[in-house]
């Protein structure tokens, strides 16, 4: 009996779901976009304070992963600037793009996102996806 119970303990910790990894940004990953196409499902990017500006930090995509992006502390603190141009002569670029079937466990959280220019959707857009947008 006693060799039973051991076996069974064994196997539940063989089979123990793994932890979720924290990256951070620019502490783990130098851009937004890399914090994602590190993270796995189920992951968690953590933006730190800041403006967050240029490639790897504008046309952002989830690449259809359920992961959740979040500030660190907040809206007020954490602005991703586009830095398109308002008079609409200049290039056009988004926030966020949502195109790989994203759905409710895929996350944005507490972003400012500012300066987005596009046709449809300057801060986030959204085709066939349906990610849980909170707090930005």
């Amino acid at each position: 009996m006693r060799s039973v119970v051991l076996v069974l303990t064994l196997m539940l910790s063989l089979v123990a779901p793994a932890r979720a990894a924290v990256i951070r940004v620019p502490a783990d990953q130098p851009t937004i976009q890399d914090g994602i196409d590190a993270a796995g499902d189920g992951d968690q990017v953590v933006v730190a304070d800041g403006i967050y500006t240029g490639t790897g930090n504008r046309e952002i995509s989830f690449d259809g992963k359920a992961i959740t992006v979040v500030s660190e502390n907040g809206p007020t603190n954490c602005i991703i600037d586009c830095e398109s141009d308002p008079s609409g002569y200049g290039e056009r670029v988004r926030g966020f793009s949502f195109h790989s079937g994203e759905g409710l466990d895929s996350v944005l959280k507490g972003l400012t996102i500012r300066n987005g220019l596009s046709h449809h959707g300057g801060a986030i857009y959204c085709d066939g996806s349906s990610p849980s947008i909170i707090g930005n």
